[in-house]
């Protein structure tokens, strides 16, 4: 029964790339597929700092695949140069979106059609949580959709940002509840653990709102904000704030949670001080780790932004003063409520599950 399963799986999944490879049909964009490209140096071009790049030119050649010119040949033209930073090299074979419509098909490339690959990546995501964590790995994929389609109607209804912070409010108690009772089910500890997030993120939104109201922070990352006309930067930097260390606290708080629970159910007469002790020996070899992987979050983030800023002459210690506040800022915040979350999921879950425990005792 196992093995027909697997086969199952893996005939839906070839299924289901087959399909997106050929579904060009369902877009209301023209599509075509490369059939010849021709690829020949056209010069040199000089970037900011003087470096030079040497510049391609393309000859391609295709055949429409959808809407009324099915089947029609094409040519277009497409210039390149060796970083890719505007424009990519297509290749022969590509399937590629075009910038007309179904009734205009327009004069050139827009750029690749990436279902296929994706459905790929995502098929093998599926089956290798499968493979490893077997229901369990179907209820987190069917949890992070559900997370998806939250965040997507929530951001849906907002329209604008003048309420930006109440929705991301509720988006966030919906993540926790969803995640938490998707994985773990209906049981004290998942109750422990979601009481433990709820309260751990009210606290650290409790400092950042001192901090903010201490200090004028520079929101010069958000500059284009600026030229959109939104004025409150600072709500939606906070509802940044919230949903970013949403995660990092809802593994803390499963961790502890789970861990003590069992503690609990295997020697009920446990007392707290023991509970506290194994707790924090628990939130020792977490909070290592969350901390490093919001560090590197973190550098990650400033990457792109820093070279680019770089690339075009501006001092590191200018970037420093005026984009890295704001991340500082929101890496120590989600820092404390890692390190907060440890303290807090141990008395929440010690509390809620000696309760129970003490009941159950009772009603024997």
């Amino acid at each position: 029964m196992v093995e027909k399963k697997y086969w199952i799986i893996g005939i839906f999944y070839l299924l289901s790339i087959l399909f997106v490879m050929n579904d060009a049909w369902l877009y209301h964009t023209p599509i075509a597929k490369l059939t010849k490209v021709e690829t020949s140096i056209s010069g040199q071009v000089r970037s900011t700092r003087g470096t030079e790049e040497t510049r391609y030119k393309q000859k391609i050649q295709g055949i429409i695949l959808n809407g009324k010119n099915k089947g029609k040949e094409v040519h277009f033209s497409n210039e390149y140069t060796d970083t890719g930073m505007l424009r990519q090299p297509y290749h022969k074979g590509d399937k590629v979106l075009l910038n007309g419509s179904v009734d205009d098909i327009g004069t050139g490339v827009r750029g690749l059609k990436r279902d296929t690959i994706i459905v790929s990546l995502l098929g093998i995501l599926i089956i290798m949580l499968i493979l490893t964590a077997g229901r369990q790995g179907i209820f987190t994929f069917i949890t992070v959709t559900i997370n998806i389609i939250v965040f997507i109607v929530g951001f849906w209804i907002l329209g604008d940002t003048s309420n930006i912070l109440k929705i991301c409010n509720e988006i966030v108690i919906l993540f926790a509840v969803v995640t938490l009772i998707g994985l773990n089910g209906i049981h004290r500890k998942t109750w422990a653990a979601l009481l433990s997030t709820l309260c751990v993120i009210a606290m650290i939104m409790i400092i950042f709102d001192v901090v903010v109201r201490r200090s004028d922070l520079d929101y010069s990352t958000m500059e284009y904000l600026g030229l959109r006309n939104i004025e409150n930067t600072e709500e939606i930097f906070h509802a940044e704030i919230i949903l970013s260390g949403l995660g990092a606290v809802m593994d803390v708080a499963v961790a502890i949670s789970a861990a003590l629970s069992e503690i609990i159910e295997k020697k009920s007469n446990v007392t707290f001080g023991q509970l506290f002790q194994s707790g924090r020996e628990i939130g020792y070899d977490i909070m290592g780790t969350m901390l490093n992987v919001l560090m590197c979050v973190f550098v990650c983030e400033l990457i792109p932004m820093c070279l680019i800023q770089m690339n075009n002459d501006v001092r590191l210690i200018t970037i420093i003063k005026l984009n890295i506040p704001c991340e500082i800022c929101r890496f120590l915040i989600e820092c404390i409520g890692i390190v907060w979350a440890i303290p807090v999921s141990i008395v929440i879950t010690s509390i809620i599950i000696k309760i129970s425990v003490k009941g159950k005792k009772r009603i024997c």
